[in-house]
């Protein structure tokens, strides 16, 4: 068998935002998701954007909810954090989690996709 060499290399400048998030009961979830998908589409520094729910399982720790936001450099991620857009949105987002876990991270990719 053979063995391969794992290259791990930061991604060119790119930044993730990453939110996990268990929301309150009797909230309009798809108007929380909507306005924050219609946010990112307006957002030219925005590279992706995805999002999630735990599958069945313990191992969420209670989380119902991930979001992925990909910046093309640290810049886009502080432009996000400071658009009046956002500090609107996240007031709101705030609101409607009973929990709430916020990661800011650049990745390393480890392996490339297929």
């Amino acid at each position: 068998m053979r063995e391969e060499r794992v290259v791990e290399r930061k991604m060119e400048g790119e930044h993730r935002h990453t939110v996990l998030a268990k929301f309150k009961e009797n909230i309009d979830l798809p108007v929380i998701l909507g306005e924050l998908q219609e946010l990112v589409s307006k957002l030219d520094f925005v590279k992706s954007y995805e999002w999630g729910t735990a599958q069945e399982g313990k191992r969420h720790q209670g989380f119902t909810h991930v979001f992925v936001i990909t910046f093309f450099d640290a810049n886009g991620l502080k432009e996000y954090v400071a658009h009046p857009a956002h500090r609107a949105y996240a007031i709101k987002f705030v609101e409607a989690v009973e929990n709430l876990i916020i990661l800011d991270y650049v990745p390393i990719l480890a392996k490339s996709p297929a």
